[in-house]
């Protein structure tokens, strides 16, 4: 969202200011206003106008034009562009208001959200000081495990991002373009750039197609918005000599694009892609409209005094109202609309503040002018942000004072195997003195394959199977595991006990996608189903000794449905029991392993994190966590192909009958969602093996000793 110079093709008295030894277009800063009021509207969560993320969008268009005229009229002046003094101008202009609202952020994430949330938003807040936060969001947006955590209160600064990287780049080409081209830079440059740009833009059409949750961050599929400004500041001139009556048109049609997006779209529209040529077509036109005074055009009613004064504090505003939305909304999650849209119009006082009396005595202020100055300063306060997010890491570990066990004094499930321990209520239990692993740590307590380059967890967008193999690999007798994530936790139990026994695990899962002929498209897994029936084919080409099913989703969509209300549990289970009697027409056994309960309120181990002394606020019931689940689905799907069993280990994750605790034997059970910690997973492994036996009929596994 930059505020570079930006100089009409004509002149008015009316249309254009001086400030601070430039020319400014006023209908510039009226669309800024347009923009940043959009999106605060969206944000705010006004229904009618759901499409105001669109006025990032506008912002992209906005900042190619300037930031390129700037370039333009320095290649045209000198026949270069001088680097340092750019990149001087932009960390003038950007870091001292970014890193105020990194500190900021910072606070809010301390005071104001789960101490579990602390790391992730640390790490966000270096990334964004880096202002590479944006490849971060899309890394965590394809995430399944990634599902606990909430709105970043630095997730707006993606968008900086974005533009900071085209301000890395595209200067430099035109240095390079310059230098090469002499005379014919500017047309060297509009081939580079539409080339760039037309690139961009088929790969954002696809990508968001293939992969929305990606699509929607990443660089690649967004430097065509700002390439369509940038293109139009290199043809101004040209697009400066059309009729004005054309271009007066063009401004009016511009911000009737703009209006359609904003009421038109909504979360369920696929972004950025094809969609995101209606606002940025709408933006450019309305830029071209002003390039000179146009008469009829939307420059007066752009230029009236409120949207120029609001335009010009609009970098401010964007980066002030998210974290204070997100902080509003962690105090009061109901907070009604009128509230929330208030709040959005008081970020403008900290917005003004920061700008007044921050933001323009470093921009506008003589110490600053030399730019080897102006550079340290922005790199001292890119290390701010970076020491901010650190210190928010470090602060995770103060102030608790459970410690965290050992390994000999954590026995989790092996603790309900003690005679000492057949009388305790689990759930009762208010504190622990020590726990494995800590609250704050949960999210990293999982099996190994998520972290390392093994791929045996396929992720979103990708349909292929990925078959790993663990336990005892040379050997014939073979078991297969399929599923989501919840089948996944088990993997490491399971592996212990294949290497005890002389099996085979062979692993076939993928994050969030279940393993049913059903359709889930609604939640744009596509590839889910294409996953499962390739997974099919490989299982029965396997032919292995049993097969282990298990997954979290409870109902899916019946043929030829296509909304999300539209969904059932038998549409699941019917789609299970396609597969599963597939299989056992070929003579290989299944298993069903439940999904286990599901927790009925916040995570679990955020309430262990802020509960303490109390771990029995934490406790669910267990009867509402097991309809929650995805067991009444398999249930059902076993009732309908003979011969499939049922491994459920609720027994253990719940011991207490009625109610399931939040730590056993000093294990903490459950991490992201609904899933288990690795450390409570294998110290199942005595009551695994002997739930496997009795399911696979004493083929697998092993049985308790009484």
């Amino acid at each position: 969202m930059t505020t570079a110079q930006h100089l009409s093709g004509g002149s008015s008295a009316t249309l254009t200011k001086p400030d601070h030894g430039r020319t400014i277009r006023l209908d510039i800063e009226g669309m800024r206003t347009i923009a940043v009021g959009s999106v605060l509207i969206a944000h705010a969560g006004v229904p009618f106008m759901a499409g105001g993320f669109v006025g990032v969008d506008v912002f992209f268009v906005l900042s190619g034009f300037l930031i390129t005229g700037l370039l333009a009229r320095e290649v045209s002046r000198t026949g270069r562009v001088s680097l340092s003094t750019f990149w001087a101008r932009r960390m003038k202009r950007l870091l001292p208001a970014s890193a105020t609202v990194l500190v900021f952020s910072a606070l809010v994430t301390y005071f104001f959200l789960p101490i579990t949330q602390r790391k992730d938003f640390g790490g966000d807040i270096i990334s964004a000081a880096a202002y590479v936060v944006n490849w971060r969001l899309a890394d965590r947006g394809v995430d399944y495990l990634a599902e606990d955590i909430g709105q970043s209160p630095v997730q707006h600064y993606w968008s900086l991002a974005v533009e900071e990287q085209f301000y890395v780049v595209w200067p430099i080409l035109m240095l390079v373009i310059g230098l090469v081209a002499a005379k014919r830079w500017k047309r060297g440059a509009f081939v580079v750039l539409g080339l760039a740009t037309v690139a961009s833009f088929a790969y954002s059409v696809q990508q968001t197609a293939d992969s929305p949750a990606t699509a929607y961050f990443v660089t690649t599929t967004r430097i065509w918005e700002l390439g369509i400004g940038a293109l139009l500041a290199l043809a101004a001139n040209q697009v400066d000599r059309l009729p004005s009556v054309l271009r007066a048109i063009g401004g009016w049609v511009g911000i009737a694009l703009i209006a359609y997006a904003v009421f038109v779209f909504d979360e369920s529209t696929t972004w950025p892609g094809a969609n995101a040529l209606v606002p940025t077509v709408g933006a450019a036109l309305m830029i071209a409209s002003g390039l000179s005074p146009t008469p009829g055009s939307p420059q007066r009613l752009l230029s009236i005094k409120p949207m120029v004064w609001i335009g010009g504090l609009s970098y401010s505003i964007y980066l002030w109202h998210w974290p204070i939305l997100v902080a509003a909304q962690a105090e009061r999650p109901d907070m009604r609309l009128r509230y929330l849209v208030l709040l959005m119009i008081l970020s403008i006082v900290p917005a003004y503040l920061s700008n007044r009396f921050i933001e323009n005595p470093v921009r506008f202020g003589s110490f600053f002018k030399p730019n080897g100055r102006a550079i340290g300063m922005g790199l001292a306060l890119t290390a701010v942000g970076v020491g901010v997010g650190l210190a928010l890491n470090a602060s995770v570990s103060l102030g608790s004072n459970v410690r965290e066990a050992s390994t000999s004094g954590s026995p989790g499930a092996a603790a309900l195997l003690d005679p000492a321990n057949k009388d305790v209520v689990w759930s009762d239990i208010k504190s622990v003195d020590t726990m494995r692993p800590l609250a704050t740590g949960a999210v990293d307590d999982r099996p190994p394959f998520y972290d390392d380059d093994s791929g045996c967890q396929v992720r979103g967008g990708d349909p292929k199977p990925k078959l790993c193999e663990w336990g005892d690999t040379s050997s014939d007798r073979t078991v297969v595991i399929i599923g989501d994530s919840k089948m996944a936790q088990w993997q490491t139990a399971l592996e212990e006990i294949a290497k005890d026994e002389g099996w085979k695990l062979i692993q076939i899962t993928k994050s969030a996608c279940p393993f049913t002929d059903a359709s889930i498209d609604r939640s744009n897994k596509v590839d889910c189903r294409q996953w499962g029936r390739t997974a099919l084919q490989d299982i029965l080409e396997l032919k292995p000794d049993l097969v282990i099913a298990s997954h979290r989703m409870q109902d899916a969509l019946p043929e030829g449905k296509t909304d999300d209300k539209d969904a059932t549990v038998d549409a699941m289970a019917d789609g299970m029991a396609r597969y599963w009697k597939t299989l056992t027409d070929a003579g290989i056994p299944v298993v069903a392993l439940l999904d286990n309960p599901a927790p009925t309120n916040q995570p679990v181990y955020e309430c262990v994190a802020q509960n303490p002394e109390d771990l029995t606020a934490c406790a669910f019931d267990r009867e509402r966590g097991e309809s929650g689940s995805g067991a009444p689905a398999a249930l059902r799907a076993a009732k309908q192909v003979p011969g499939v069993k049922i491994l459920d280990m609720s027994d253990t994750i719940c011991p207490d009958g009625g109610r399931c605790s939040a730590v056993i034997g000093n294990v903490l059970v459950y991490r992201q969602g609904t899933h288990l910690t690795k450390t409570f997973v294998d110290s199942t492994k005595k009551q695994l093996a002997d739930a496997l036996h009795t399911a696979s009929d004493g083929a697998f596994g092993r049985k308790l000793r009484d």
